[in-house]
C-alpha cells in the first residue's frame, strides 16, 4: 500500500472577524484490489466580531476503510480480493463557546453532522459470530447531534460531560 496526504491552511481577518480555511487531500493506493482512494478534505472556522470566545465551523471531507480480511469472506468462506473500500462523505457543522464557571475555564462545544455512507458491506450477527457478506451491496447513512461541556468541574481535574443523539439506516 502507498499512502500521501497533502494539507495546508490560510488565515485571514477583517475589520471584524477571523477565519481560518484548512484543506487537504489523502491519496491511498490499495495493491490487493488495485484501488486508488482520492480523499479531499475541507474546513472553515469563523470566529464573529471582536470575540474570542465564540467559534464557528463547517466541514466536509470524503474518507475510506479499506476492507479487513474478515469482510472480504463472504459466508461461504471464499476471499472476494476485488472487494471495494467502504465510502463516507462526512458533513459537519458545530461551534465552539469558551466561558468560566467557579473561576474555571469550560468549552462548549456542539456539532451536528450527516454522512451519507457508500459500498457498504453488510454483516448479519449469530449469536457472537459477525457473518460478513463479502460485497460492496449496501449503502446508507448516519445523522446526528454531539453536545459536549469540557473543563474542570473538579478543580485540576479535566473532565467532560457528553450528550450525544444518532440515527443510522442502511439498505
Amino acid at each position: 500500500n502507498f499512502t500521501t496526504f497533502l494539507q495546508d491552511t490560510w488565515q485571514f481577518k477583517d475589520a471584524v472577524n477571523f477565519y481560518s480555511i484548512t484543506g487537504g487531500i489523502r491519496t491511498t493506493f490499495l495493491e490487493l484490489n488495485r484501488e486508488l482512494l482520492l480523499s479531499p478534505r475541507f474546513s472553515f472556522t469563523m470566529n464573529p466580531g471582536r470575540k474570542k470566545d465564540i467559534r464557528l465551523k463547517i466541514s466536509s471531507g470524503i474518507y475510506y476503510q479499506p476492507p479487513f480480511y474478515k469482510e472480504m469472506r463472504n459466508p461461504e468462506g471464499q476471499l472476494n480480493k476485488s472487494l471495494n473500500s467502504q465510502k463516507s462523505t462526512h458533513w459537519v457543522a458545530g461551534g465552539d463557546y469558551l466561558f468560566s464557571a467557579w473561576e474555571r475555564p469550560f468549552r462548549f462545544s456542539a456539532e451536528i453532522y450527516y454522512k451519507d455512507l457508500q459500498n457498504l458491506v453488510p454483516y448479519k450477527i449469530d449469536n457472537v459470530n459477525l457473518k460478513y457478506a463479502g460485497e460492496n451491496m449496501a449503502k446508507g447513512y448516519a445523522m446526528g447531534l454531539d453536545l459536549k461541556i469540557h473543563g474542570e468541574f473538579v478543580k485540576s481535574a479535566e473532565s467532560w460531560l457528553s450528550v450525544s443523539l444518532m440515527r443510522t439506516r442502511e439498505n
